[in-house]
Parts: structure tokens; C-alpha cells; sequence
């Protein structure tokens, strides 16, 4: 950790001093948020609360000096929940040398295309102090070199050190029976904090086909659990490799999205060593125009499968996943969504509906309702089962 510290403070210092000496172009925005939380039924642990109120601020310094950029992004998250958490979401520095593009410090990468379920992307831990299931991604230190090759661009990640994932607190909601310890993580089959994990990523375009393939060997994210001495659940830690690849096909009006994962290595749901394959398979198709009207709907719909069914780690063992998104085109941005999963194995339902658009130039509302039906048949789902909610959250943008 003190190594991920000064990583962080050694890309902030660089950009400090760029902007203190001279540079081409500085630009300082950023972002406050306001969250309130309500769950409609009572708490399944006695310890947990119904309300929650948040604030989490991220503001952003970007530097231009020459060839090098410098973009430092911290947050600060305060709040009632057992969330308050202050870190350097993202901080790097990035220069191109030899027709390659580097960077270096605290990354957030997306590898994925489909809406439910991304199993391809595998580079960020998560923060899930809001709850298991509003998580957040955090910054994965890393040194990332990227070249074009041939039609397409190939990146080669560097992870010289690991970070954990965070878990909610005892008055959180959507959070496990036994608390998951984040003072506490073990580590097995040779895997340690030192991390000397690896990424590879190669992407591209053929005319309407949009590909990424990846391979990655390194610290799993997501890790099995067992019971520390103190009554605690203890995240353990361990080496994984996966290969991945996500495709979407552009048909008119319809794009076909495919992610397809092979992992070695992952413990299962039983805590038993388990490789394994997985996907998610499905079609979004955009409406213009929808009833002669000035409205757009977006309409999506998934399946995911999971070679080891119920014993897998994950949610989507097999599941299916619809939505549509209706955007009224207007100057405010608004737009409502509906989305919808069903596991087609334990019949549990999530539904999914928000509202959100701009008030003005610098504040956002957004409005979520999260309905839980059948969890308490899911077993990876059954601690989620009285958490359905409403959450409103106001965002002020400079």
C-alpha cells in the first residue's frame, strides 16, 4: 500500500510542478454529489439502517505540457452509511515516446460491451462500502504501454502492486449476514500485495465489427471468503489467468454484443478450485422517431450463461436481461430506463427504473427505484432480499 501511496503522490507532485513552472494548457472542473438512500422494508440484520445520506466530491486537474498530460482525480465520500472513503481515483501521467503511448500512476479501464454483465472486464477492484450493490471501481496502479498495430491497438498493463477490494459496514445495506473485514485479507497460491500481475489488449475496427481481445494473469478481483478469528469474513486472494474476447456487429438500426470469457484458476461458490467459461450473448436496437415523435427508444436484451451453473462465483449463472431507454432529445438531456434481470435458475427478479435529466448547466438529478422479487430463492442473492429501494442523487458540475 505505501507503494500505491507514493505512486499517487509522486504523479501528483509531477503535475503540480508542471502547472507551477509552465504549460501549455491547464483545465481544473470537477463534480459534487448528493445522495439520499430509503429502503422500503425492514432490515434483514438488526444492526442496519433504513436511510442513508451521501456526499461525494471528485474534483479534476488536467495538464497539458508538451507531449505529456497530467490528470489527477481525487474523491472524497462522506456520508452515514460506513462510506466515507478518501482516495486518488484516478492519477497519471501520459506521454508518447517511439510511436508508443504510456502512462503511468492510478488507471480505471473498461474492457466489455454488453449492459448486464461484463465479464471481460477484469482490471479495477471495487469499492462496495455503499453497498454490494452500488459498487465502484478504484484505481488500479499500473504502467500501460500501447502501440498501433496493424489495423488495430495493442496495450500491455503492468499491475506492480494489488488493490483490495472494500466492503460495506455494519449499518450498510445490500451487504452480507457476516461482515467482510477490510482490516484483514489473506493470500494464497504464491499471490501477495505484491502484485506482478499483467494485461494484455488487442482492439480494433473491420468496418461494422468493433472487437477487443484480452488476456490477463495476475491477483483475482474477486475473491472467496472464509471466517477470521474475530467472526469476520476474510477476502482471500489468489492468482487467476483469463482470456477474453468482446465483439459487437453493427446491422442498421441493431448492434449484436457478445463477451466470452475462459478463466483457470477462480475459486467457485463452494470454495473449491473450478475453471471455467463464460458469456453474455444479445442485440440492442435503437427506434427513432418512436411514434412519429421527437423521442429515440433504445431497447436491449441479454442472455449470460456460466459453465458451472449454480456453483458459480458470480450472479449470472444464467440469466436473462431487458431494457429500454426512452431519450426525449431535448436540451436537458432527460431520459427514463427500464431494466430488467431474471435468473432463469432461482426465478429471482431485479428491477430497475430511473429517471434522470439537467435542471440547469451545472446540476443533474437522477432518480433510481430498485425492486428485489424472489431473492431470498437466489443463494447468491438472498442476502439482498428486503433491499429493495429509492435513491435520488443531485450532481453539481464545474
Amino acid at each position: 500500500m505505501n507503494k500505491y501511496v507514493a505512486l499517487m503522490i509522486s504523479a501528483w507532485v509531477m503535475g503540480a510542478s508542471s502547472a507551477a513552472n509552465s504549460f501549455d494548457y491547464i483545465e481544473q472542473y470537477g463534480k459534487v454529489e448528493f445522495k439520499a438512500s430509503s429502503y422500503f422494508e425492514n432490515p434483514a440484520y438488526s444492526e442496519q439502517n433504513d436511510k442513508f445520506g451521501e456526499v461525494q466530491i471528485e474534483p479534476s486537474l488536467f495538464i497539458e505540457q508538451g507531449s505529456t498530460h497530467t490528470f489527477i482525480q481525487p474523491r472524497l465520500r462522506i456520508g452515514d452509511t460506513g462510506a466515507s472513503r478518501a482516495d486518488l481515483r484516478e492519477a497519471h501521467i501520459s506521454f508518447r515516446a517511439n510511436e508508443m503511448d504510456i502512462r503511468i500512476g492510478s488507471l480505471l479501464e473498461f474492457w466489455g460491451k454488453t449492459e448486464s454483465y461484463n465479464p471481460s472486464d477484469i482490471i479495477n477492484s471495487y469499492d462496495y462500502t455503499s453497498g454490494l450493490a452500488d459498487s465502484q471501481k478504484l484505481g488500479a496502479p499500473a504502467f500501460k504501454v500501447s502501440s498501433d498495430l496493424n489495423d488495430g491497438y495493442l496495450s500491455l498493463l503492468l499491475f506492480p502492486f494489488f488493490v483490495e477490494n472494500a466492503y460495506p459496514g455494519l449499518s450498510s445495506r445490500a451487504r452480507l449476514q457476516t461482515l467482510v473485514s477490510n482490516d484483514t485479507a489473506s493470500y494464497s497460491n504464491d499471490a501477495s500485495r505484491i502484485d506482478n500481475s499483467y494485461a494484455l489488449r488487442y482492439e480494433g475496427y473491420q468496418g461494422d465489427l468493433d472487437y477487443g481481445l484480452s488476456y490477463f494473469d495476475g491477483i483475482t478481483r474477486e475473491p472467496y471468503f472464509t471466517l477470521g478469528s474475530d467472526g469476520r469474513l476474510v477476502p482471500n486472494y489468489f492468482p487467476i489467468q483469463q482470456i477474453g474476447a468482446d465483439v459487437q456487429y453493427l446491422l442498421g438500426d441493431t448492434a449484436l454484443k457478445t463477451e466470452i470469457v475462459r478463466r483457470t484458476g477462480q475459486f467457485n461458490a463452494n470454495g473449491v478450485k473450478e475453471d471455467y467459461s463464460a458469456g453474455v450473448f444479445g442485440a440492442e436496437h435503437n427506434i427513432y422517431g418512436v411514434f412519429d415523435s421527437a423521442y429515440d427508444l433504445i431497447l436491449v436484451g441479454e442472455l449470460a450463461a456460466d459453465s458451472r451453473g449454480k456453483d458459480s462465483h458470480t450472479i449470472f449463472q444464467r440469466d436473462f436481461a431487458a431494457g429500454a431507454t426512452l431519450l426525449f432529445n431535448n436540451i436537458d438531456d432527460s431520459e427514463i430506463n427500464l431494466f430488467l434481470i431474471r435468473d432463469l435458475s432461482y426465478t429471482s427478479l431485479l428491477t430497475r427504473l430511473s429517471y434522470s435529466t439537467r435542471l440547469n448547466d451545472a446540476f443533474t438529478i437522477q432518480s433510481n427505484l430498485n425492486f428485489h422479487s424472489n431473492f431470498e430463492k437466489d443463494a447468491g442473492q438472498a442476502a439482498l432480499a428486503q433491499d429493495s429501494n429509492a435513491n435520488i442523487t443531485l450532481s453539481y458540475n464545474w
